[in-house]
């Protein structure tokens, strides 16, 4: 699998420039809005205009903002609105994940108990199948597993780009594995063994 673009993070799209808070803010999270992005939408040029319309809404009241109790909680909540209204029109998620699964580079060691050969579901259909679980979770659940399990983020880096707290993401990931794997197994997609859960 060839490595994922990156963002460019230099400015955005329209050459617009953005205040200088809001350009730090950007150098601190633009790769990971980029990444998830990318992830739910499959399309680096399209991710990469999400995220620039993103930073250049934010730019109208970026100061406001940074009043609010979680600033970094409201940038992610309107980024990730661009996302979804994208989600809508062009929903790559699935396909990104099921060849992810394929390939049995980006799952490990979480999905060691695919078990596609006393299933007879190959990887790809499984993939599908998990790629259509994962967009039946709530927003907050949704995000975590993207960005932990898809783009690749640590705990720390995944509550940093939403602007929350490790333990929150922690309980968030607990949470929606064990929806996604109670679905899976119903679909005798895994094993009836537990997983190994990664709380790094």
């Amino acid at each position: 699998m060839t490595e994922p673009p990156t963002a460019d993070t230099a400015g955005t799209s329209s050459g617009v420039e953005l205040p200088i808070t809001l350009e730090g803010f950007q150098r601190l999270h633009a790769d990971a809005y980029f990444d998830y992005a990318y992830a739910c939408l499959g399309d680096a040029h399209l991710a990469q205009k999400v995220v620039s319309e993103a930073f250049l809404e934010l730019a109208d009241c970026f100061d406001e903002i940074l009043t609010y109790p979680q600033p970094a909680a409201t940038a992610w909540a309107a980024m990730r609105h661009l996302v979804e209204a994208e989600r809508e029109l062009k929903d790559r998620l699935d396909e990104r994940v099921a060849f992810s699964v394929a390939l049995r580079l980006e799952w490990e060691p979480w999905l060691d108990d695919l078990d596609a050969v006393t299933t007879g579901i190959d990887g790809l259909e499984a993939g599908m199948a998990l790629g259509e679980a994962i967009k039946g979770l709530s927003a907050a659940k949704f995000d975590v597993i993207v960005l932990r399990f898809v783009v690749g983020l640590k705990v720390a880096g995944a509550a940093q780009a939403m602007g929350t707290d490790e333990g929150t993401v922690k309980s968030l990931t607990t949470q929606a594995r064990t929806r996604l794997e109670a679905q899976l197994r119903s679909r005798r997609l895994l094993r009836p063994g537990t997983t190994t859960k990664d709380q790094e």
